[in-house]
Parts: structure tokens; sequence; C-alpha cells
């Protein structure tokens, strides 16, 4: 699916107005020439500008193009499955992640995505094993992220 440039330049440049108007709020730093809006006014600023190229361009192509043009894939059950299922297995990460724990979560999550990717069901979940314990050791013990154990709290480290 492709958006046209001037739909997504909109949107990006309301986004920028709200977040140049944000920064405009930010207190003073007592004895700074420089407050804490001027790097948060900045980005917006260059976000509103390539918003306003992608904006001009979008126009100059939007006979051509449309508002949406479908890719292929769009129209495709097996791919159009495979998008509900991740979203479906986004929502159910966050609704379950807390109470299950981090680890019997992902790792569910992502045997399942390989299974839609089509990865052989037998190296499915010893990749996912694998993925959740790495980046379980990454966040954990690397970054100090408390990620929630769950039903594995009697075994955390």
């Amino acid at each position: 699916m492709r958006i046209n440039d001037a739909i997504l330049g909109a949107v990006l440049l309301a986004f920028a107005l709200v977040i140049g108007l944000y920064a405009q709020s930010f207190p003073a730093i007592p004895g700074q020439e420089y407050g804490a809006s001027v790097f948060p006014t900045w980005i917006a600023i260059a976000i509103g500008g390539c918003s306003l190229v992608l904006i001009a361009g979008g126009i100059r192509h939007w006979a051509e193009t449309g508002a949406v043009a479908l890719a292929s894939w769009a129209r495709s059950g097996h791919h159009l499955r495979a998008l509900a299922i991740t979203i479906a297995l986004v929502i159910l990460y966050i609704l379950v992640s807390t109470p299950l724990g981090f680890i019997p979560t992902t790792f569910i999550t992502l045997t399942v995505l390989f299974g839609i990717l089509g990865v052989r069901l037998a190296l499915a979940p010893v990749l996912a094993i694998l993925l959740t314990m790495a980046v379980h050791y990454g966040f954990y013990s690397l970054l100090k992220v408390p990620l929630p154990w769950g039903v594995l709290t009697p075994w955390a480290w």
C-alpha cells in the first residue's frame, strides 16, 4: 500500500506544529542563553520543512497515484491474514506480557510469527527461544530494563 506523499506530509506538518508549539511551553533554564525549547523547536522546523517537500511532491503526483495505491500484497488473502495475526499478536503481547511474563509471551509471539513467515516448524521454537533469551539478556541484564517475570517470578535472576 502506498499513501500519497501529500497526505503523509500533512500529517508530519501537523506533528511538527504540535512539537513546535509544545516546545514553547518549556521553562527557561536559569543562567543559560538557550532554553530547553531550542532543540525541540529546531527538530520541529526540520520536520516541518521536510513535510512541505513531501506535500509538494505528493501534489505533483496526485493525478497519477491518487490518495492511496494498494500494492499487490494487499490483495492477497495470505498477506492480509498475516498482517491481522501480527497486529493481534502485538495486542496480545500488550495485554498478557505483565501477568504471563516477558519470556513466555515473547516466545509464543515469535514462534507464531516465524510460523506465519514460513520458518520450518521444528526450527521456529528454537529460533524463538534463542532470540527471546538474547533480547531478554540485552534489555534486562545490559540495559537494566525491568522486564516482567510473570509466571517465572519464582525463578527470576
